[in-house]
């Protein structure tokens, strides 16, 4: 059991470094749900005044639970492009919110979106456990991608062009959001890592091993990113990153293969302003928008 124990605190640690005919083998994945589900979407009002850009406080049903929103308007009638935000582990929907505004001074529409938690379980037998780990992980992707089909559901978002920006976990959770949703058409993943399975299962007792690879390796990002279309991600990484070890800022960035450019940065796990900025303009590029174009907005560290 304290084997168990390492194994599902190694897995919290590295994750916090931080049915529809959309999907990429959506059958075989399982990360599948009824796209035709309502979304309860609701708008709780505006939450800032007197700026440019105008922020709502909004919240939708995923998996049967309100997630809690921003979604970041510029003004104007669209339609814009979108993006999603998802933060780090210990986050919500207002870590990632002012780097949201920026990418609407661009004119694009942002949202960012607090994930269903994913501490692990403290009950339960050691299969159970790992169960639970794995429907955590599923009900955190399947919120990012209904949040996607709350952008699509908007009339001032523009369906065809939607990017989504994770970092820490967030990221972890892009890798496989990118692998298994093509409406997604960018993907800007900063401090993204995941180290194998296996050495999950190298530190357990032999008899957990097959469990471990089973419930764990369903919800792999390694597994899944692998899935990514050429050339839809960028990979941010810090040279210094004091959470997510080297050798699986790697292993991630060698599993998405051609699907990602890597660009690293002198900096730890944090962002710097460097790769705000680059993650801003890369963004914008694939997303076929101009530099700032809302006056009077901050566009940018």
């Amino acid at each position: 059991m304290k084997a168990l124990a390492l194994l599902v605190a190694l897995l919290v640690v590295t994750a916090g470094c931080g049915g529809s005919s959309h999907n990429i083998a959506e059958q075989s994945t399982p990360f599948a749900y009824d796209a035709s589900a309502p979304l309860d979407y609701a708008d709780h009002g505006v939450v800032n005044h007197g700026y440019p850009i105008v922020v709502h406080d909004v919240s939708f049903t995923s998996s049967g639970e309100r997630v809690d929103a921003m979604l970041v308007v510029p003004p104007g009638k669209g339609p814009f492009p979108a993006v999603v935000y998802l933060h780090g582990t210990g986050g919500d929907r207002t870590e990632l919110l002012v780097p949201a505004t920026w990418m609407a001074a661009r004119a694009v529409v942002a949202m960012t979106i607090t994930m269903p938690e994913q501490a692990p379980a403290t009950t339960g037998t050691a299969t159970e456990k790992l169960v639970a780990q794995r429907k955590a992980a599923v009900a955190t992707v399947i919120a990012a991608r209904r949040a996607v089909d709350v952008l699509q559901s908007l009339p001032q978002v523009d369906d065809d062009r939607i990017a989504l920006v994770g970092w820490s976990s967030g990221a972890r959770v892009g890798a496989i959001v990118a692998g298994v949703d093509d409406r997604v058409k960018a993907f800007d993943l900063l401090s993204a890592g995941s180290p194998p399975i296996e050495e999950y299962a190298s530190q357990a007792p032999a008899a957990l091993r097959p469990a471990i690879e089973q419930e764990l390796g369903a919800v792999d990002p390694l597994r899944w990113v692998k899935l990514a279309r050429p050339s839809t991600i960028l990979l941010q990484d810090g040279t210094s990153d004091e959470v997510v070890p080297r050798a699986a800022l790697d292993a991630l960035a060698e599993a998405a293969g051609k699907a990602a450019e890597v660009r690293w940065y002198d900096q730890g796990h944090a962002p710097a302003n460097a790769a705000w900025s680059d993650q801003l303009d890369w963004t914008a590029d694939r997303l076929g928008v101009a530099g700032p174009i809302v006056k009077g907005a901050a566009a940018g560290p």
